[in-house]
């Protein structure tokens, strides 16, 4: 299944495009101190935009609760993402239609989501491979996409905010955990723009869908879910136990998609070293981008997003006209025309080894913590 950056990325640039649409200088700027008075989005509404820069990743999370509206990640993600905002956008009455409300800020989080996946997935593929269902050589690549995705988070809110995982909250900066009722009665509110995005963009099968609003509510619960459990904020002693409890592949999973303890010894993930990497398009393309050049393109493309909402609802543009700005191409990997593409070239780093060594790791600290709790129970 197809993931493109992970949650604390699509946090880091969807706030830092909201101040850059919004013409705040100061990061410092967008945090619970901001009175909506001033016409900017207060610490709720905030909590919404993070959830709302996931975009169509709840989806890809629901796999708890059916109905599930799993399929319709992969469609958005696919193509017509510019006609899904502009569907979600268009359905939030006129006092909604602003920064400063939770829904108007979740539909401006929204929007963001697209511009970071197309600035970062051919990064993120080059440098994780692919599992070949007819290559029994490459299986160990499954689970490197989103490792990588999570230990870029990682690298990424070091160099941004000098903080850890742990310290980020994930969870709670999205409205989830200790605000969970607020997080559920926001949630309920989301039901109704994401329908509607869904039927603008697909409705053959969205219409017919007499379930599509509850697989929204599952996927939005579900994600809330996924957030939760996967938060290094969330102890991190009784994960590592679960972990141990578990069969070798459902483990892998599990380490694959919790962010790591560090970075992997001699591995330049973010590719800070500017070496020269190919397109895996296979078209002759390449780069020597780094992880937060690209992330930094992919924040100036949301800004403009952000501006393009705004713009329509102030009625400076029709909800076509969104779409097309905003565009309706893939969110996953294009050729040099803009069209999806097949994945063809990769040069992995040493992810699956970088994996067997977080789990071990892990391991060692259950084991640890196990033995001291019989110690004490012997006592």
């Amino acid at each position: 299944m197809t993931r493109m950056a992970a949650q604390i990325s699509h946090m880091l640039a969807g706030e830092e495009a909201l101040r850059k649409a919004l013409g705040i200088s100061n990061p410092a700027a967008l945090g619970p101190a901001l009175e909506i008075a001033r016409g900017l989005p207060d610490e709720a509404a905030l909590r919404a935009f993070r959830f709302g820069c996931q975009g169509p990743d709840v989806f890809y999370h629901n796999q708890r609760t059916k109905p599930s509206g799993l399929h319709y990640g992969a469609l958005a993600h696919r193509r017509r993402s510019g006609s899904l905002v502009a569907g979600a956008a268009s359905s939030l009455s006129e006092a909604e239609r602003s920064p400063d409300s939770p829904r108007g800020a979740y539909v401006l989080g929204l929007s963001t989501h697209a511009a970071l996946d197309r600035a970062t997935h051919p990064f993120i593929i080059c440098f994780s491979g692919w599992a070949e269902p007819s290559d029994p050589s490459t299986r160990r690549r499954r689970g490197c996409h989103p490792f990588l995705e999570r230990l870029l988070d990682l690298c990424l809110l070091e160099l941004r905010m000098g903080m850890a995982p742990a310290d980020f909250g994930i969870s709670a900066r999205m409205g989830a955990g200790a605000r969970g009722i607020a997080a559920a009665e926001l949630d309920a509110s989301l039901i109704a723009p994401w329908a509607a995005g869904l039927r603008a963009a697909f409705p053959r099968a969205a219409e017919a869908d007499a379930l599509l609003e509850a697989r929204i509510a599952n996927a939005l619960a579900d994600a809330r879910h996924f957030y939760a459990v996967t938060d290094p904020a969330s102890p991190q002693a009784s994960r590592d136990v679960r972990i141990s409890e578990l069969e070798a592949d459902e483990a892998r999973y599990i380490i694959s998609v919790i962010y790591p303890l560090r970075i992997p010894e001699g591995m330049d993930p973010m590719n800070e070293a500017k070496a020269e990497w190919p397109h895996p398009a296979g078209d002759g393309r390449a780069s020597r981008a780094s992880y937060p050049e690209l992330v930094d393109s992919g924040t100036e493309e949301a800004a403009r997003a952000i501006g393009l909402v705004l713009g329509f609802w102030r009625g400076e543009l029709s909800a076509s006209s969104l779409a097309q700005g905003l565009g309706e191409g893939s969110l996953a990997l294009r050729d040099a025309d803009g069209a999806a593409a097949a994945p063809r070239l990769c040069r992995p780093l040493a992810l699956p080894e970088a994996m067997d060594a977080e789990y071990a790791s892990r391991i060692a600290d259950a084991a640890r913590v196990l033995d001291a709790s019989r110690a004490r129970n012997a006592r």
